[in-house]
């Protein structure tokens, strides 16, 4: 919805990087453009106006890993469900993995879903296939994509193929750009496992997989990346080896960053102890030492960013035994719900704004959403004592594959601002 003047009253505004930071202020946005901020009231009429009393104004979430599934796989999610589910928890932008069938690795390709994203609420940015079909030894026309509109380029859920593929990615990137993003995982170590190795879960029949799985390839990338003198990004890393890798390779001066997701600081390998395959995630949960030392490398700064990791299924690919389940929770519509019920005392807002609204666009090269006088209005309200029931009457996903389903939630959107569009909840 579209209208040319909005005023927010007496919210208090969550923006570590303004001066406002923590002040209830009122916002009087003009034709998608922050007109006004003030500690005092705004008289101005506006033809949508906002009591934001006991909630905050944050700058619009960005998230830099979502999977759409468009084109190929709508029955589970397609772009403009997807960005609805994402408004309600704050997002504003979405960075689109390539997995979709057939996968994104052309230009005609990128060009389609950034024309799709012009309908929908959320800015659409499309991250094209690193290498053909997501596991070849050949990389893509990355070129191409670039020229398009990719802001990067990985391999979805799949590894590297080899190290001589990876090293052609990353020099290949310092010519055109676009971000290298890696999700670190030794397949022949991993086997297609359903779930950590650990003391918790050796008696659960269970395919194990290591964390050495992904800290071996961690290793093998991080000195790749250091030859090339290439820029990578490691995504939902899951264990505290690898976020000592991390930290260590930053120290160094590389040019190295990380993303972990939002289940992975949540919760532990102990959740599918119940055989409940919405658990069931890609890397798999680990120990309560390895969550902590998560949350510890995202204070630290070690790690750059918080995501979704959204990977919506439809019911046929969960209802199965936990081995045959597929990964992956549908996780955008309750992003912000899960981080004030489970993560609120341990991350301020004001981390939360660094991890999900500025570290992501920064990653990819876009510009830094402020919410400050003459800037694009990008922001939206946030009520941290709301409840709601999430359920088949609210879900706007296409798929239920989220293990917070059917229970009642506290935290979620209730206004949201891109430019000359609002939505209100």
């Amino acid at each position: 919805m579209s209208n040319n003047t909005i005023l927010i009253q007496r919210g208090t505004l969550i923006d570590p990087s303004s001066d406002y930071n923590r002040k209830r202020v009122d916002i009087f946005i003009s034709k998608g453009i922050i007109e006004t901020i003030s500690v005092s009231p705004i008289t101005n009429n506006a033809d949508v106006t906002i009591d934001a009393l006991d909630t905050f104004i944050l700058p619009g979430m960005f998230d830099l890993r979502c999977q759409l599934k468009d084109p190929g796989l709508e029955h589970q999610e397609d772009i403009v469900s997807g960005a609805k589910a994402a408004a309600f928890s704050g997002f504003t932008g979405l960075a689109v993995l390539p997995t979709t069938e057939p996968v994104v690795q052309s230009k005609s390709q990128i060009e389609y879903i950034k024309q799709i994203g012009k309908t929908v609420f959320a800015d659409i940015h499309p991250i094209g296939a690193a290498t053909v079909d997501l596991q070849s030894e050949d990389i893509t026309e990355m070129f191409d994509m670039r020229q398009a509109g990719a802001l990067g380029f990985c391999n979805g859920d799949s590894g590297y193929k080899s190290s001589g593929t990876l090293t052609r990615a990353l020099l290949y990137s310092k010519e055109i750009g676009g971000l290298i993003m890696s999700h670190p995982i030794d397949m022949d170590l991993a086997q297609h496992a359903s779930v950590n190795e650990s003391a918790t879960t050796i008696h659960t029949g269970l395919k194990q997989q290591p964390d050495l799985a992904e800290t071996s390839q961690i290793k093998k990338e991080i000195d790749i990346a250091e030859y090339t003198d290439a820029a990578i990004h490691f995504s939902h890393i899951s264990s505290s080896k690898s976020v000592q890798l991390i930290r260590q390779a930053k120290a160094e001066g590389l040019k190295i960053t990380a993303d972990v997701s939002i289940w992975h600081i949540i919760y532990t390998d102990a959740a599918i102890l119940e055989y409940d395959t919405n658990y069931k995630v890609t890397p798999p949960f680990r120990t309560e030492s390895d969550r902590k030392a998560l949350i510890e490398g995202l204070l630290d700064g070690t790690i750059d960013a918080i995501v979704s990791d959204h990977n919506p299924q439809n019911i046929e690919n969960k209802l199965v035994e936990f081995d045959y389940a597929s990964y992956g929770i549908n996780g955008l519509q309750t992003f912000f719900s899960a981080y004030t019920q489970f993560l609120s005392n341990d991350i301020s807002l004001e981390t939360l704004v660094e991890k999900t609204c500025f570290a992501p666009r920064k990653l990819l090269g876009l510009v830094k959403n402020k919410i400050t006088e003459k800037a694009t209005a990008n922001l939206w309200v946030a009520d941290n004592k709301s409840e709601w029931t999430f359920d088949k009457s609210n879900n706007l996903s296409k798929s239920e594959n989220n293990p917070l389903f059917n229970q009642k939630l506290t935290g979620k959107c209730v206004f949201s601002v891109n430019g000359k569009q609002h939505l209100t909840f």
